[in-house]
């Protein structure tokens, strides 16, 4: 798991393979195609993500020619930008316009840029586009292009920069951060919201662009998923894996498990091994005097309300391991 302090030395151990480059990426707004010239803007994007948590982890890297951060305009889009969009169920269509509205009788509003009863209602709620000020100097450090600012929030996000330029100077930014993706985000706050679920081999929808001004009008509109229209319609964003730990950051052997109650008024509940290692023997013990040595057992309580202590042991050639889990598993 990075640490969000501007510091980028954890992210070392990422493989260059997991690397996303400007060779990936295409001009489909201004015209360039991929030929987008390294002396002029040249990116790199480590995408990851931790077992157990609603969060997606980046780091942006890029050098540009000219790093345009210190203009005003009320709408907010005259700054470099990295711009991230995130779709965690993958459930795919338009998530910034709905094209249900009659446009013509919804009423707009100049500093949203967006039609009012569309924009409470529909935009970012099941899939989110974050605006990233690149970098965020006399600025917020993001524009949710959504209904939900507080996405942006810590502990619903947090982000660190690392760069030495003035505005209108060429050099290196780093940007690290995590967002959290949400199936259901509403305008009014968390308190309804659903997290997306993320777990090993998920596919999640996920894309970014870079808007890049070079001191007056937009010399470029880079984007990875090769249309802009991932920027308000999650169908074209680019399907992301999230894949496990790669084999030397897991533990020799490791018990994990997990379960779920598919009988409640019966008490039947479905165990399953999510160990890690070479395990050649699993046993089970249920907290009430039963065991059982199958992998993944179907067991009926027959005693309900208790608070239950359940553990799994699992054994290999590279030794042993346990996991106890305590008052979890409830029948009512």
């Amino acid at each position: 798991m990075p640490r969000i302090d501007g510091d980028m030395s954890d992210w070392e151990i990422v493989p260059e393979d997991y690397i996303y480059g400007t060779d990936l990426l295409n001009d489909t707004e201004d015209g360039m195609g991929t030929d987008i010239p390294p002396e002029d803007l040249d990116v790199k994007v480590t995408i990851g993500w931790v077992k157990g948590m609603s969060r997606i982890y980046f780091k942006y890297e890029a050098y540009d020619d000219f790093w345009d951060f210190e203009r005003f305009n009320p709408k907010g889009y005259l700054n470099d930008i990295f711009e991230l969009v995130v779709d965690g169920d993958l459930s795919g269509g338009p998530f910034i316009k709905n094209p249900m509205y009659d446009q013509d009788e919804l009423k707009w509003d100049p500093q949203t840029d967006a039609y009012i009863e569309n924009h409470l209602n529909f935009s970012g709620v099941h899939a989110q586009n974050y605006h990233i000020y690149t970098p965020p100097v006399n600025n917020a450090w993001v524009l949710v292009w959504g209904s939900q600012p507080w996405i942006s929030e810590f502990p619903r996000a947090n982000y660190a920069y690392d760069f030495d330029f003035e505005h209108g100077e060429s050099g290196t930014l780093q940007l690290e951060g995590w967002i959290t993706p949400y199936d259901y985000a509403p305008h009014d706050g968390p308190q309804r919201a659903i997290e997306s679920k993320l777990w090993e081999n998920k596919v999640i929808g996920l894309s970014w662009s870079i808007l890049d001004f070079d001191g007056g009008d937009r010399d470029g509109h880079v984007n990875l998923a090769h249309t802009v229209r991932m920027v308000s319609n999650a169908s074209y964003l680019c399907s992301f894996k999230l894949m496990p730990l790669e084999d030397q950051f897991l533990e020799p052997i490791k018990a994990a498990w997990t379960y779920k109650v598919i009988d409640e008024e019966k008490g039947i509940v479905a165990f399953k091994d999510e160990s890690v290692g070479k395990i050649d023997q699993w046993t089970w013990d249920f907290g009430n005097g039963d065991s059982s040595l199958v992998q993944d057992p179907i067991y009926r309580f027959e005693d309900k309300n208790v608070r239950t202590v359940i553990t799994l042991e699992v054994k290999g050639p590279d030794g042993s391991s346990k996991r106890t889990r305590y008052w979890e598993v409830m029948i009512r």
